[in-house]
């Protein structure tokens, strides 16, 4: 598990969410929220793309994201409220994300609009990715929920709730291919003038061409058909057929064995079946029951025009029939709902069905005879309908006459789909899809209508039979999105148990209704209340029809961004710019918490350059793989990001989130004594320490960042000194050693301002302080180990040579090392800008250090030679030399008293070796005048 990039993030529990019944407070969204506006009120920018639906429950992570402007300098300590500040360490698994989120990359990518490419090509070829992509998820999630063989309800649910989203998601796209491209584009069309012999489709073509929101209902219209759900026909045994086929067999029965039962005898043996008999008029009586009256007349409108029924028996066929009928309407099959009529006996509705095709002579109207859509020939003659309008107000009349079949639901919806007639054809609608099919087709059937009216093609007499008008009903304007809000009120539930309850039914109706950039607008409002509280809960809001924190939701709006960017159709500049950089940017951050860091770049180069820097800079915080790292510099450069200013921000915020922990002045306990344990009873590189080492170390993939590697190495040196962290600082000089940064050779720093030389010098000196304290451990663990070996005998003559040796070898290292250190280390740092840190930092370190050498040298007159115990005295020298500043780091500690007794004490031994006092070299015990206790020190913070 990575370290977060972003906190907090949730797993919710995988459980069906409730509809939520109470309207939010939330008076962000109040204005926009409004449903059926008046013309006058609506405007299309300020409604929402409306849906009440919310985000899958298992998709979903919570990003906030953000940071503060700084410096390399240190800023002002965080207050003591936030003394706590931690990590979290939680990221999103890979298989949540699912396959699509790389094989979108790749079409992104593959398609990546370059100088003098057509953006309308890149568009059209990650259209066609996009869908066939989607579509083959679709198919693989189908064939899991076929092939499932067990029996464990939850993952079955889990198997039907993806594929239910994979199959909307690709209906999605459809729509996205079928409509988008087509957006905006005005055809340039030579009318002319339409004979009155000539087909009307002429018209309408030419009203395609030139009514934009024409042809967008059109395209809707079909997708709407393309995705409806084939009619569920009954098919169990060949029972189903023969009842289907059969016709009202029930109702004829009743009817011959009611005139068998009546019919005189007499007469009937006279004539024969030809016999006269009446019916009642008010009908025959059920046989169920005898209070309901079967219809007498079997012709097509016999039950409409005596208000009777069928036989219950036929009620099966009637449901049936109706229903299936008013699928293949509904899916726009008209010739199959055709052939289905005649299957059922009912050949006569045959014609009605395909009523709705504008005639077509082969002679006349040759330019569009030979279309699919007409089975024109020249042996056949013409086909289709002559009066469409005449056949459609027909229509409008059968759906509003009722009937006391079991099918009339079906039968006048049915009727009220071919007529465009709203009222007749919503009680049979059951989906959000069928529902806006209804209307929309009810818009086309009106508009088109309107223009042939304009062009003279309906006659006087036609216009005085009544037909519905769903411009009037809805209004001239913005009739789509009234639609889609009219379907999306907080408080209406038709829907909530359909597959389709997810929030890419709110994608959906953006795109239909044209309000994209609204839908943006609210994902970037939402992540941008991220920023402002973690613990925003978009879910809780109903007014927001979208939740940001579903990541498919996320990745298919952000692509749906780079699709109309492609097409020319998303502007460059103002607030719908700024949205749309926000949402891209919230998706690179949940590929960040995914670690799919291989395809940010991709998405980062879709940002400006500021935006880029800034979130780039979060992200790289988190990348800990050399290999990684290195894909990610040389992806940057082939997308020609500024990688530079990146890094600098990176290094920025690394400085800022872990200021907190650098706050205090307290210190460790016995520093150098510490610093000699082992690895395992050391105090760890803490987690802050790490992340400011790991992001220095990504300047050192870029030979341009000296320079900055540099400043920031002096800034996490000083950190890491001023709160005693000598193991953070060992960790930072092993993995960005100054050779590999500031070379020897003078002229390979050519390259480095006479600034940047000076702040070199005091990297290295940095540096220097932890070979000083290496070259301290290998002699404190050479004394110990010979102390050791004496303590329990054996050592011969040979071996005590050899052990003589290696002291001899520690001891000069040692000597050099924290030689330099007292005498010099940091003395030319105090005349830079933070002098008051560097002089906090060497009345620190520097007692300590000069202790540490006045007992090596006491341990080396013990061990190697008396002579050593006078480099005592010699330090002591040094120490009061002025220029050396090392007195008065000892006055500024109140040091200077025991050190003065350990002057003393050393004094005496030199006067005792100088009179011949025999005084046997013995090892000093582990710890005995070697342990140094800096960290009893009563320090002054650095103001």
């Amino acid at each position: 598990m990575s370290p977060a990039l972003f906190s907090p993030t949730r797993f919710v529990s995988k459980k069906a969410r409730q509809p939520v019944k109470t309207a939010s407070r939330n008076q962000q969204f109040s204005r926009e929220d409004s449903l059926l506006m008046s013309d006058d009120d609506y405007v299309r920018e300020e409604s929402i793309a409306g849906s009440d639906i919310f985000g899958q429950e298992d998709s979903r992570v919570l990003v906030p994201y953000g940071g503060t402007e700084s410096g390399y300098n240190d800023s002002m300590y965080i207050g003591e409220e936030d003394e706590d500040y931690e990590e979290e360490d939680v990221a999103i698994d890979e298989d949540q994300l699912g396959p699509e989120v790389d094989s979108f990359a790749r079409y992104v990518d593959l398609y990546r609009r370059k100088p003098g490419d057509d953006g309308r090509d890149c568009a059209l070829g990650l259209i066609d990715g996009f869908l066939k992509d989607t579509e083959e998820h679709f198919h693989q999630a189908r064939g899991r929920t076929s092939q499932y063989a067990g029996e464990d309800d939850e993952a079955i649910l889990e198997i039907m709730t993806e594929t239910a989203f994979y199959k909307m998601e690709y209906e999605t796209w459809n729509l996205v291919s079928r409509l988008l491209p087509e957006r905006g584009i005005e055809y340039t069309h030579t009318l002319r003038n339409v004979s009155e012999y000539e087909s009307n489709e002429i018209l309408r073509r030419q009203l395609l061409d030139e009514s934009l929101t024409f042809r967008e209902l059109n395209i809707i219209r079909d997708w709407l058909r393309v995705i409806a759900p084939d009619p569920e026909i009954p098919n169990e045994d060949d029972e189903d057929d023969e009842v289907m086929g059969s016709g009202h067999m029930y109702t004829l029965n009743a009817l011959k064995q009611y005139k068998l039962d009546n019919m005189d005898p007499v007469e009937f043996a006279h004539k024969g079946p030809n016999a006269r008999f009446e019916y009642p008029e008010r009908g025959i009586p059920s046989k169920e029951d005898r209070t309901q009256f079967i219809s007498t007349e079997m012709d097509p409108d016999g039950p409409i025009r005596q208000e009777r029924t069928v036989a219950e028996g036929d009620n099966y066929y009637d449901t049936t029939f109706y229903k299936v009928l008013w699928g293949f309407i509904r899916k726009g099959d008209f010739r199959a709902a055709a052939e289905w009529c005649r299957k059922c006996d009912q050949a006569w509705r045959a014609p009605v069905v395909l009523g709705g095709r504008d005639a077509v002579d082969w002679v006349v109207d040759d330019e569009i005879a030979d279309d699919e859509m007409y089975d024109a020939s020249p042996q056949q003659g013409p086909s289709g309908n002559r009066r469409r309008q005449l056949w459609r107000r027909a229509c409008y009349a059968l759906a509003k006459r009722g009937s006391k079949r079991p099918g009339e639901r079906w039968e006048r919806a049915a009727y009220g789909l071919l007529a465009g007639d709203i009222d007749s054809a919503i009680p049979a609608c059951e989906s959000w899809h069928d529902h806006v099919h209804a209307q929309v087709n009810a818009l086309i059937e009106a508009e088109y209508e309107s223009f042939l009216q304009m062009e003279g093609r309906v006659s006087a007499k036609v216009l005085k039979l009544p037909a519905p008008n769903a411009v009037e009903a809805l209004g001239p304007r913005n009739a789509v999105a009234k639609i889609v809000d009219s379907l999306s009120r907080p408080n209406d539930f038709r829907f909530s148990a359909s597959p389709q309850n997810t929030a890419l039914r709110a994608v959906q109706g953006a795109i239909i209704s044209n309000r994209i950039p609204k839908l943006v607008k609210i994902f970037a409002f939402q992540l941008k209340e991220f920023r402002r509280d973690p613990a925003y809960e978009p879910e809780k809001d109903t007014n927001t029809p979208v939740d940001c924190t579903d990541w498919k939701l996320l990745r298919i709006v952000t692509h749906l961004i780079i699709l109309l960017q492609h097409l020319g159709q998303w502007p460059e500049n103002g607030p719908d710019a700024d949205s749309a950089q926000e949402v891209i940017a919230g998706y690179i951050r949940m590929l960040a918490a995914a670690e799919k860091y291989g395809i940010i770049p991709l998405y980062a180069s879709r940002l400006s350059r500021d935006r880029c820097v800034e979130v780039m800079g979060e992200v790289l915080m988190h990348v800990t793989d050399e290999s990684t790292r290195d894909d990610i510099i040389r992806s940057f450069q082939s997308y020609e990001l500024d990688t530079q200013a990146t890094l600098k921000r990176t290094m920025e915020n690394a400085f800022i989130q872990t200021e907190v922990f650098y706050k205090h002045d307290e210190l460790p306990i016995q520093i150098l004594s510490e610093f000699s344990l082992s690895w395992q009873d050391r105090r760890k590189v803490q987690p802050e320490d790490e992340k400011l080492i790991r992001t220095a170390e990504w300047m050192l993939h870029v030979d341009e960042m000296k320079e900055d590697l540099i400043n920031a190495g002096v800034m996490i040196f000083k950190r890491f000194y001023l709160t005693g962290r000598l193991d953070a600082a060992r960790a930072l000089a092993d993995r960005i050693p100054s050779g590999q940064i500031v070379p020897g050779d003078e002229e390979e720093n050519e390259d480095l301002s006479d600034h940047s030389q000076k702040i070199a010098s005091v990297y290295v000196e940095y540096e220097f302080l932890i070979e000083g304290l290496d070259a301290l451990d290998e002699w404190s663990k050479l004394l110990a180990s010979a102390t050791t070996t004496k303590r329990e005998g054996g050592l011969t003559a040979v071996r005590r040579v050899k052990l003589k040796d290696e002291l001899q070898i520690a001891y000069e290292n040692a000597e050099s090392k924290l030689g330099l250190l007292v005498n010099s280390w940091l003395v030319q740092c105090q005349e830079h800008a933070d002098a008051e840190q560097v002089k906090h930092i060497r009345n620190t370190y520097v007692p300590d250090i000069t202790i540490a050498l006045h007992n090596i040298h006491l341990a080396a007159g013990h061990n190697l030679n008396k002579s050593y115990y006078s480099k005592c005295l010699d330090l002591a020298v040094l120490v009061a030399k002025p220029s050396s500043g090392v007195a008065e780091t000892f006055i500024a500690t109140g040091r200077m008293a025991k050190y003065v007794d350990e002057l003393a004490n050393v004094s005496l031994m030199c006067l005792q070796a100088a009179k011949g006092a025999s005084l046997e070299p013995t090892l000093v015990k582990p710890g005995q005048e070697s342990k140094v206790s800096i960290w009893n020190v009563k320090t002054t913070p650095a103001q």
